[in-house]
């Protein structure tokens, strides 16, 4: 058993509409992925979400078939898999951002990194899956301080606000309302701030988590859950950015608000999506998805492309050095077999 081993499967943005992401989502794969490892099909795992990618990171025992696998996960036409060392290169190009829509973004690093803690906080990691990552997180990391490829301001945060600035003349005066404060809506909360957003509202599902938001910034307003209809109904802009797996904002809850005929900009940046597809029917409704987003994503470009090639050869470096690692224990275990 080694690096041979360890596999990646990979629903992403350039292989999967969001559609099919948010459809992947709804058949609790995770159940499955839990029964393999409770079986020992599975030896260890990471599981990875974002608003771009769902992957699923793994050790396989002898017992595994891969087949049986994908069939379970209902993907046996369209799946992406990477085996062994082509899994390992995979993951050491997220972590460092090349596999991102933008090359080099911090988010995603961020992300790896939390996924794995939680796994290894439950036990469902195993020692490749451990080495494997620490090296791939320790790459990420080096990645972006040799090549500075994230100086320039293009995260996802920094993006949807400049597409909701492009749509509007006097931007600092809208009201804002945002629903979810994971680290998407909390990154905007900054960077509305920063621009002067004069009038900032945000609700979560946890109070708590919401009065953790409310110390940094005083001024902000807090909206019980409950209450989101009636926050949309005095604002302007709505950004939604939960991690829930069902629709947040329904229509049939908000026609009423919406027959007032005031303008109203929605920014749904979920998946599975938290607003209603149909509201954007109306009239005085505009509604964009996350991938509207990339559309402002055109500039600089080339610059990060030319700057990830640049640097590929720390990807090769710590690629070489995981494989020694394996070399080196594959001998270690041979030698006491």
């Amino acid at each position: 058993m080694g690096l041979k081993n360890f596999n990646v499967l990979s629903i992403n943005y350039k292989d999967f509409t969001l559609d099919e992401r948010e459809n992947f989502l709804k058949r609790d794969y995770k159940k499955s992925v839990d029964e393999y490892f409770f079986k020992s099909d599975i030896k260890g795992y990471v599981v990875l979400e974002t608003c771009l990618r769902i992957e699923v990171y793994f050790e396989n025992s002898q017992n595994f078939s891969m087949e049986e696998f994908l069939e379970e996960m209902g993907l046996e036409k369209n799946a992406r898999i990477f085996r062994g060392s082509k899994a390992l290169e995979y993951l050491m190009n997220v972590s460092c951002g090349l596999e991102s829509v933008i090359k080099g973004e911090d988010q995603i690093l961020s992300q790896l990194k939390k996924s794995y803690a939680e796994n290894l906080k439950n036990r469902k990691t195993s020692k490749i899956i451990n080495t494997i990552f620490n090296n791939a997180i320790q790459t990420g990391k080096k990645f972006r301080t040799v090549s500075k490829i994230n100086t320039q301001n293009l995260s996802l945060d920094a993006i949807s606000v400049k597409f909701i600035r492009e749509k509007f003349k006097d931007f600092s005066q809208k009201k804002v309302f945002i629903i979810g404060i994971g680290d998407l809506s909390q990154a905007i909360l900054v960077l509305l701030h920063k621009v002067g957003v004069r009038e900032i509202a945000v609700t979560n599902r946890s109070h708590h988590k919401s009065l953790e938001v409310q110390h940094k910034y005083k001024d902000i307003k807090l909206v019980d859950f409950s209450d989101k209809y009636e926050e949309i109904k005095d604002s302007d802009i709505v950004i939604s950015a939960t991690s829930a797996p069902h629709l947040v904002i329904k229509l049939e809850k908000l026609q009423k608000v919406l027959q007032d005929g005031r303008e109203r900009f929605f920014l749904d940046l979920a998946v599975p999506r938290d607003i209603d597809p149909k509201i954007a029917e109306y009239n005085n409704v505009t509604l964009y998805h996350l991938e509207d987003v990339w559309k402002v994503y055109n500039s600089n470009i080339e610059n990060r492309e030319n700057l990830s090639e640049k640097y590929s050869y720390i990807i090769e470096e710590q690629m070489e050095k995981t494989k020694k690692w394996f070399d080196y224990r594959k001998g270690i275990v041979g030698e006491n077999a």
